[in-house]
């Protein structure tokens, strides 16, 4: 035997022994988030602290250890309502580009419907680019090589489009339908999908950002802190304000 087939299977031992593996490679994954289409999910357990979730950490919940999460994106649309909930959403929109999140923001406009019979009319807010936003990122990024295995979360059937697009024209790249919280996948988007998986509500809890996440802007610049909206307190923090707020009234 050679001294160099000799010296490989010495190094194989060694590794063996002291507990190394030879290095491998991740398939780089990307998670592209349909966010009303969650937002409702989340919001059916009527647990507001849920909201403020990371969507980076959720993301390397649900990927395999043999993926690395490599892209993260979220497309969302700001709705004209009270100035309470729109600061919540552009808290929450900072704190999510502060953890390296891809925002992707949309807007609402007003239509007006109304009952043939009655005549009877009123206004409804319709999101506006969002599924575009959605279908655009995943299609561009596709082309520009970023991922091997895409994870498209939502239940909504316009997405099969989408999901029709990428195998068309990129079959070797994975396709994982992931159902928001307490939806059925929808079986458009499974006709396409590589895999199917859930979001359960134990992925929420261990998601969670933090009280105050920290956001550089500038190089220069001093880290602007964004601060968890009161409303996304978690339940034992809201039950210890509820009961100093009742000692101090006593």
């Amino acid at each position: 035997m050679s001294n160099h087939n000799k010296n490989r299977r010495l190094d194989k031992s060694l590794d063996t022994e002291k507990g190394w593996s030879l290095p491998f490679f991740r398939k780089r994954a990307a998670i592209y988030y349909d966010g009303f289409n969650l937002y409702h999910a989340v919001d059916a357990y009527k647990r507001p602290y849920l909201k403020w979730l990371d969507l980076k950490a959720l993301g390397r919940a649900l990927a395999p250890a043999d993926e690395v999460v490599k892209r993260v994106v979220w497309c969302s649309a700001f709705r004209p309502q009270s100035k309470t909930k729109m600061k919540r959403h552009d808290d929450y929109m900072q704190a999510l580009k502060a953890r390296g999140v891809v925002a992707r923001m949309g807007h609402f406009v007003s239509a007006l419907d109304g009952c043939n019979s009655c005549g009877h009319t009123w206004h409804l807010s319709i999101e506006k680019q969002g599924d575009v936003n959605l279908a655009l990122s995943i299609a561009a990024d596709a082309e520009d090589n970023l991922f091997d295995v895409c994870y498209l979360v939502t239940a909504d059937g316009d997405h099969a489009a989408t999901a029709r697009y990428l195998k068309e024209r990129f079959p070797k790249k994975k396709l994982v339908l992931v159902s928001p919280p307490g939806r059925f996948p929808n079986k458009h988007i499974l006709l396409y999908a590589d895999a199917h998986i859930e979001i359960e509500r134990e992925h929420l809890e261990a998601s969670l950002l933090p009280a105050a996440v920290r956001h550089k802007k500038k190089l220069l610049a001093p880290p602007k802190v964004i601060e968890r909206p009161e409303a996304y307190d978690p339940p034992e923090l809201r039950e210890k304000g509820h009961l100093k707020m009742i000692v101090n009234n006593g």
